[in-house]
């Protein structure tokens, strides 16, 4: 991979551009991810269109998201994220004038297509190219937990940010001013990236790469030990979206009123972040797989704890608060993995198209995650059976991904993983 400032930017300048790179990932976060929840009821009375045109269009993006990051996961192994994470910000600013504009589905498809390209550009997936690129582990850790830190705190401030701007302005007015908070604060924290990684404060050796193949293995996508990682990431990215899209509506049913079945929800956002910062503090002691591998376990548990829980009473309540506790400590779990695990299994110089590969995977149970567990919210059996399947999934991503690294190590010629 060309140089991004990784191996030649002073250790000291790298603090601040990893503050800079994580201030960047909230903003894009929110207007392109945790924005559109807020918009869609005002765009919805507005424009008289059901929640599942929403639905449609937010899957489009997706589904568009994890296809392009092929495409951009090949462009930075060939050049550097530092100018596609430029371009795709520059992109999200335009995309929100589009949408500003949409008076039509097709029109929104055709926004939200865009989005999606966007999303590749600017979210995790260049981001952890360079982190990958600036530190090795366990500083990589603990950079990829800043920088998923300010990720995770995007719903907290652009979901009300955006549900006050269109109360006041309107819905195509926020968008403007939306557009407006990019241009003014992630586009020069994006033209400070790439000046950082165009002029280097001074030179130091290649870093070393932390895993490597055999010069003859197939690559690193050919392999089993990828299919079961993009397997493991698959199934936590489709239960955390899918429990996401039901919770407060399975809350609801259970009795709770909506604002706190809200507040519930929202502290999934809060503690993933504790979870994150826990297997980066204790990276040192712990391996990073073992613990994503039993917070998942933990996920499962919780899940079938939620669907469990007694029918009403401070016995409802006690479980309810800590299911929905131990499934958030391992929700940020997926993000942080494919920052830190996919790296040291593949090293730096095939990390962005392996991330790019991967991507695709996990941006298509993203989007069917949400889909499959609320059709089974709607079905017999209701949010029993959803949030049982749900543990299903998480429980299936705690055994398969200590596979994947069992499996790299064999395919490593039991080179440690």
């Amino acid at each position: 991979m060309p140089t991004t400032g990784s191996a030649t930017t002073g250790p000291r300048r790298r603090g601040p551009l990893t503050v800079a790179l994580g201030a960047s990932e909230l903003v894009t976060w929110g207007v392109l991810v945790y924005a559109f929840s807020a918009l869609a009821v005002p765009m919805g009375a507005d424009l008289g269109w059901s929640p599942a045109v929403f639905s449609m269009v937010y899957t489009v993006g997706t589904l568009v998201s994890g296809a392009s990051g092929v495409v951009v996961g090949r462009w930075m192994q060939r050049h550097s994220p530092h100018g596609v994470m430029l371009a795709g910000t520059l992109l999200a600013c335009a995309v929100l004038v589009g949408w500003s504009l949409v008076d039509g589905v097709g029109w929104f498809l055709v926004v939200f297509a865009a989005a999606g390209v966007a999303m590749s550009a600017t979210l995790y997936e260049p981001a952890f190219a360079l982190t990958a690129a600036w530190f090795e582990e366990p500083a990589r850790a603990r950079a990829v937990a800043v920088v998923t830190l300010f990720g995770g705190l995007a719903a907290t401030v652009f979901v009300p940010l955006a549900g006050v701007l269109a109360t006041h302005l309107g819905w195509r007015t926020a968008l403007l001013a939306l557009a407006a908070v990019v241009a003014l604060t992630a586009v020069p924290l994006q033209l400070v990236l790439l000046r950082a990684g165009r002029h280097p404060a001074r030179a130091q050796p290649r870093p070393r790469i932390l895993a490597r193949t055999p010069d003859r293995a197939p690559a690193p996508v050919r392999t089993a030990s990828f299919r079961w990682l993009a397997l493991a990431l698959g199934l936590s990215t489709a239960v955390k979206y899918g429990v996401v899209v039901i919770l407060v509506a399975y809350l609801v049913a259970r009795g709770y009123p909506l604002d706190t079945a809200a507040a519930l929800a929202g502290g999934i956002g809060l503690l993933q972040v504790v979870g994150r910062f826990a297997t980066a503090v204790t990276a040192r002691w712990v391996s990073g797989t073992t613990l994503s591998a039993g917070l998942f376990a933990l996920q499962g548990v919780a899940l079938l704890g939620l669907a469990a829980a007694p029918g009403s009473g401070t016995a409802r309540d006690l479980v309810v608060v800590a299911s929905i506790a131990a499934f958030g400590l391992g929700a940020g779990q997926g993000e942080l993995l494919r920052g830190t695990l996919v790296v040291t299994l593949y090293g730096r110089e095939d990390y962005p198209r392996v991330n790019g590969v991967l991507s695709v995977f996990v941006m298509t149970a993203r989007a069917l995650g949400p889909f499959v567990m609320g059709a089974l919210a709607a079905a017999g059996g209701g949010y029993t059976r959803a949030l049982t399947v749900g543990a299903g999934l998480a429980l299936g991503a705690a055994v398969t991904l200590p596979v994947a690294v069992r499996r790299h190590r064999d395919e490593a010629g039991g080179a440690p993983a």
